[in-house]
């Protein structure tokens, strides 16, 4: 049987540090982008205009709590810019509500009807008896930069 010595111990852990640390280099580190979505169509110069990113159809398209990421944004000449920083390449949908009183809720009837203006990526329109369906607003995002637009309805 063969003796080992301590140089050969050193030497073979050294190796194997290499390799592991050659093998993790060379995995891409996951990017991440921005997303900016363009709203048009505003049609008052009244409250903010807040806009949701969701990863999946949970809460789609009015429960912004179970977005990924929501924000609010001011105004101008019936535009605006919400700007998602830090997105992960995925699959994702957008829903954008003209927040005229400024409760950060989309205002609705009883029977749900809403009273505000919104959209959502794509430009889906509503079932004919509920919200819009998130697998048909859904569009892919490979990270980078990426600008959607989504143009608002009552």
């Amino acid at each position: 049987m063969m003796k080992k010595t301590p140089w050969i111990e050193s030497f073979c852990l050294a190796a194997l540090l290499s390799v592991a640390a050659h093998a993790f280099a060379d995995e891409p580190e996951p990017t991440t982008g921005v997303l900016s979505v363009r709203i048009w169509n505003i049609q008052s110069d009244k409250g903010q205009i807040g806009c949701s990113l969701y990863s999946k159809s949970d809460g789609f398209p009015s429960d912004s709590g179970k977005a990924d990421q929501r924000m609010f944004v001011r105004f101008a000449d019936g535009k605006a810019t919400c700007t998602f920083q830090g997105v992960q390449p995925g699959v994702y949908a957008v829903s954008v509500m003209h927040d005229e009183d400024k409760n950060e809720k989309l205002k609705t009837s009883m029977v749900g009807r809403p009273q505000e203006w919104w959209g959502v990526s794509n430009d889906v329109p509503p079932e004919r008896f509920g919200p819009p369906k998130y697998d048909k607003a859904t569009f892919k995002f490979d990270g980078g930069s990426k600008a959607i637009k989504v143009k608002l309805r009552r």
